[in-house]
């Protein structure tokens, strides 16, 4: 960075940052019958910058986002884009098989398919009634 900004006018155009300049991937949660899903956004990364983790009931996401060089002869000038390490932790139902989680990365996205233990998943109740409800007894 310049120790004073060439640029000021753009400053007052582009505003104040909404985030400070560490990065840290926002992450959605989706939950259904069989599956949790958890998506995040990592713009720029690969699955080399990227690493999970699971211990317990806990899925441990680590990575870092480098800032590119400035293009010989040139340096920023403005810097809002996140960068450096981080490390998202999700709490998973007990009893989840870690060998049957799935990730892809793609466009940017990252997609964790973390399927539901059997214990935790919703079921239906047949209401027997008469001779049906022997059988269901049986």
């Amino acid at each position: 960075m310049l120790p004073f900004d060439p640029f000021a006018p753009l400053s007052t155009l582009v505003g104040p940052p909404l985030r400070t300049v560490a990065f840290a991937p926002p992450v959605d949660v989706a939950v259904s019958d069989s599956d949790v899903v958890l998506t995040m956004d990592v713009p720029g990364l690969t699955s080399e910058d990227i690493s999970l983790e699971v211990m317990d009931d806990t899925l441990t996401v680590r990575g870092e986002r480098r800032r590119g060089e400035a293009p010989e002869g040139t340096t920023f000038a403005h810097v809002e884009r996140g960068v450096g390490r981080f490390e998202r932790s999700i709490r998973l139902p007990q009893g989840v098989d870690p060998d049957a989680i799935t990730a892809s990365l793609e466009h940017g996205v990252l997609s964790l398919i973390v399927p539901k233990p059997e214990h935790r998943r919703a079921r239906t109740v047949e209401i027997g009634t008469g001779e049906r409800a022997k059988e269901l007894a049986a």
